[in-house]
Order: C-alpha cells, then structure tokens, then sequence
C-alpha cells in the first residue's frame, strides 16, 4: 500500500491511503498542510467508502452541543470506535478506529456528491481535530483553546473559556504588527531540544502552517485595570490543564497529559492577567516580563 499524499501538522506527517475508487477531497483549511508523502511518516490514515457494522458494546465518552452528539466513543467488535456525526444534522458522517500498535485511523465515510462527482471527505469536521487529539496521547504534546502570537521574537498564548478575550487580544496584538498563529485551537508541542513551541492545525478557512516558540502563557479575564498574577505549582498546572483539550476517558492519557503540563510548566511561564482591552495591554505585558526576568 502506498501513500498518495500527506498531511502535516506540528511536523507530524499523516501518510494518506485512499482504498476507494473515489477522489479525496479536504476542508479548506487543509490546503497548505497538504504534500506528496515521504518515506519518514508518522501516523497512517486509510480511507474506505461506506459504513460498516460495528455492534455498540459499551459507551466510554461522547461529546455534545446541547442535547445533539458530535462524536462518542465506543467499545465494538472488540476494538474501540470513534463515531462522528454531522454538527448541523446530526446523521452519521465517519466511523473510525484507531490502532495504536500500527498508528493507523482507518476511516469509514459515504460518498458526497460535489456537482457531478462522487468524492469522499474523510476529514470532515469534527473528525480532524480527534486525530490531533489522539497524537497527543502519545506524543510530548498538549492541545489548547487559545489564541497565539508571535511578536517577532516571543511567542505567547492567550488560553481561557468563551468569551475572556482570547481572540480580542490576538487582534490587539495583530494590528501592533504581531503574526496571529491561530485565534482557536493551538498544539504545545515539545521539541528534541527541549525547548516548546506552538503549532497552528488545520481549521475551516484557509492559512499557512505556522509555528512560534513558546515561552508565556497568559489567562486573560476582563478587568477595570491591567494586572499580572503570575501562577505556579499545583495551581500552575490545574489552570494549564483546564484550558487543554482531554476527554478523560482512559486513566492512561489523563496521566500522560498531567505529565506532559507539568513539563512544560518548568520553562513555560503562566500568569492570570487582567485585561483592560487596548493596545497598552501589550507594553503592560512587556514590562511585567522584563521586571520579572
């Protein structure tokens, strides 16, 4: 079998292996992450057309918006399943299994009429995103809600829930001429060096793969001044992890992500800041680094 394609996300390369007759087609964002496949792969996704049977034997999570579901994840054929439905109607739009002794998804999905042709969208949200989920139960790696910038020599992350003022201070700093990595969904990864860095992933517009180092973390709030609280310890790593994307259904990769924060946390700072939203937000961070250096 050999690969027709790759994709790569925080240099991870997931070999691509289309088993239809059918042509592939991919989300927008997806474009700059596309590339023909080289021999140093690193994870291996077939594409099938069609469902398959699997019997539901046990039901180990399941994510929903509201009362509808958009993927859970089961036990089935003795194998462990992860079934993804469209996040507007909700009808079935993947079956996946993943095998983690090959690294190999392979992934069931019907056919899509695009004009005239018959393709399959395997990838389709929200199928991506579990793929860079899973990679970082096994890799030195931690998937954020966060917006990230790069203001030319520091990388820093903005992390918090709906609503804080993650993609505000992106903007902020984006048009004080910092590049935005991404506003939404980010991975940490650890490099051989040692060193972190921060990796934009596929969303549903398109942009160039883009990375920073990592070197602060900021969880912003909204604030009637600017004010810095630099946080450690357990309460460093509590607040880390509460803003990571884990699904806590297997003990294993709770503790492999507990381990990967507290990593990170030894040369990552993390700070509570407080916000008032204009452009001085960015000095007022800039000095708190420099008194704190």
């Amino acid at each position: 079998m050999t690969a027709t394609g790759s994709i790569t996300v925080a240099g991870f390369q997931f070999g691509l292996y289309n088993q239809s007759e059918l042509a592939l087609v991919f989300e927008t964002g997806f474009e700059d992450f596309l590339s023909t496949a080289s021999e140093d792969l690193h994870r291996s996704l077939v594409f099938k057309e069609g469902f398959t049977s699997v019997g539901i034997e046990k039901t180990l999570y399941q994510a929903k918006t509201g009362d509808q579901i958009l993927w859970e994840i089961i036990e089935g054929n003795s194998e462990r399943w992860f079934l993804v439905y469209h996040p507007q109607n909700g009808t079935l739009q993947q079956q996946a299994q993943y095998d983690p002794a090959q690294q190999t998804w392979t992934i069931h999905c019907e056919a899509q009429q695009i004009q005239k042709d018959k393709v399959l969208n395997p990838l389709a949200y929200p199928m991506a995103p579990l793929l860079w989920y899973v990679l970082t139960t096994e890799e030195p790696l931690l998937l954020m809600h966060a917006s990230g910038i790069l203001d030319g020599q520091k990388g820093r992350i903005f992390a918090g829930f709906s609503g804080v003022g993650k993609s505000t201070m992106a903007g902020i700093w984006e048009r004080n001429g910092a590049q935005v990595i991404n506003d939404d969904r980010l991975l940490l990864k650890k490099e051989k060096d040692g060193s972190w860095r921060m990796y934009n992933t596929p969303m549903y517009y398109r942009a160039l793969p883009a990375t920073a180092p990592l070197k602060a973390i900021y969880l912003p709030y909204h604030s009637a001044q600017n004010t810095c609280q630099p946080i450690t310890g357990a309460l460093a790593l509590a607040n880390l992890l509460a803003f990571t994307i884990h699904h806590g259904y297997d003990p294993t990769h709770v503790l492999h992500h507990s381990n990967v924060a507290e990593d990170l946390l030894q040369t990552v700072s993390i700070a509570k800041l407080g916000v008032v939203p204009t452009d001085a937000i960015i000095d007022f961070i800039k000095a708190n680094e420099q008194s704190a250096s």
